[in-house]
């Protein structure tokens, strides 16, 4: 027996008897989520036209996403308690959470993002949980977090559950916390707010400074003992470290697929390419368990490309990074590409450790030193430098610096950011303002008239 949504399920890699078995689960994940049958006759067409589906790798890995929204929104009926955190997030303290936890007892992660990769990126429905956002505390208009709404609406329309605890990110957005203080006092649940520092003095060499580690390791100390408090988790160094163990493979198949997308021409589009590496920013769960296979596949699947000269645009394209591709709407990713770029994500590298920095007495001041060391969490000037680091990396024509407008760390440093990498690199940088999560406003063919002006200039370089 067959229903309406195993034509989508199976072109986003479900097998047969896995549909067959888990039946009555989908069935209750999608009307909690409000789709219908028209939704996946629309999603059949929309998948086909926006994602690779000729790599079964890519398949897999939207798969992944399926199982992780089905698991996010019936978490609560299969006995779990929900741990929420903010995105941007450092490395470190969502996994240990999770690892820490009775196997089983927890769905730890960033549903805002995990609603952007299903809704947005599969179904194209992610507009309904804008609005009801914009409905319920965050209206349009006055330069809120876009994902926020996103956490929002899905709250407002009983997508996902109220979680037991929420830990916001101000050690780098202020705008998430100050989101979730609402949240809370809509409905009770537990938060806790991390804050850092992103001020420092601009040419600043060394990313290490005492006080700021003291500070932002006692903030994550102090998410630690919520958690003990709360849920009776202790987290501790062996369950880092155990976190740690279970990325391993998943951070190995990331390195290979990034390595692969150096190829020219381009082997595979950058929509493709930012749903499977962002896995691991939302997810705790199935990233770990399902990710590693299917990124396996994708690397296979990629490297024969390769191996056949095979690319999403032309060989000689101008390669341009874009360090912050669109969440939910593949056609402005689509777009670039079609103005004749090689678009890749960028994959900024942490700074080498320094010489100065002592061993930490604490779990919360190690994360914070390996937070602060990426150079986002550091301050803008960190920000632009590793930046520029990774344009010489990867010895690319051009830059797309998307900056939200309605995210201060973004826009307060965009120009400073653009300027700074055409002065040390000589690299052409756009500097446009975007949307990554919400394209009402900010679509593909509002962007188009900038990238394609672009495009055209590093075209003139190169020839």
């Amino acid at each position: 027996m067959t229903s309406y949504y195993d034509g989508l399920l199976k072109l986003c890699g479900f097998e047969d008897g896995e549909i067959a078995e888990g039946r009555p689960r989908i069935e209750k994940a999608f009307h909690k989520v409000g789709l219908g049958p028209q939704d996946f006759q629309r999603a059949e067409k929309w998948v086909t036209e926006q994602h690779d589906v000729a790599l079964l790798g890519m398949r897999k890995v939207m798969r992944i996403w399926l199982l992780e929204l089905f698991d996010l929104v019936l978490a609560k009926e299969d006995g779990k308690r929900c741990v929420y955190y903010g995105y941007p997030s450092i490395m470190g303290p969502g996994a240990a959470i999770k690892a820490a936890s009775k196997e089983g007892d927890l769905w730890v992660g960033c549903p805002d993002v995990v609603l952007c990769h299903t809704l947005g990126q599969i179904f194209n429905k992610l507009t309904p949980v804008l609005e009801a956002a914009e409905a319920r505390g965050l209206p349009p208009g006055h330069g809120l977090c876009s994902l926020q709404q996103v956490r929002n609406g899905g709250l407002a329309l009983g997508i996902i559950p109220v979680p037991d605890l929420v830990t916001g990110s101000s050690y780098f957005c202020d705008m998430g916390s100050k989101a979730d203080e609402l949240l809370h006092e809509i409905y009770g649940h537990r938060a806790i707010y991390v804050d850092g520092c992103l001020d420092g003095k601009w040419g600043e060499g060394s990313y290490y400074k005492p006080e700021k580690i003291t500070f932002f390791g006692a903030q994550i100390n102090k998410l630690f003992d919520t958690v003990r408090e709360v849920l009776g988790v202790e987290v501790n160094k062996e369950a880092f470290n155990k976190a740690m163990v279970m990325r391993t493979e998943l951070y190995s198949k990331i390195g290979e697929f990034s390595q692969l997308k150096t190829a020219d021409p381009l082997p595979i589009s950058d929509v493709e390419a930012s749903m499977a590496i962002q896995l691991i920013a939302a997810s705790t769960g199935r990233s770990m368990t399902e990710g590693p296979g299917a990124l396996n596949i994708l690397c296979r699947e990629i490297k024969e490309r390769v191996d056949k000269g095979v690319g999403v645009v032309e060989k000689g394209a101008p390669r341009v990074l874009n360090f912050f591709p669109p969440f939910s709407d593949p056609r402005i990713a689509h777009m670039m590409e079609k103005a004749g770029l090689a678009v890749s994500m960028g994959v900024v590298s942490s700074a080498p450790p320094e010489p100065n920095a002592p061993t930490f007495a604490t779990l919360g001041e190690e994360l914070a030193y390996m937070a602060i060391r990426t150079g986002v969490y550091h301050s803008a000037y960190g920000m632009a430098r590793q930046f520029e680091e990774s344009v010489k990396r990867l010895k690319i024509d051009g830059v797309i610096w998307g900056y939200l407008y309605n995210c201060r760390p973004l826009a307060l440093g965009s120009h400073l950011v653009k300027h700074w990498i055409e002065e040390k690199t000589g690299v052409p940088t756009l500097a446009l303002e975007v949307d990554i999560y919400d394209s009402r406003y900010y679509s593909a063919e509002s962007l188009r008239t900038r990238v394609e002006a672009f495009a055209e200039l590093l075209n003139a370089r190169k020839a």
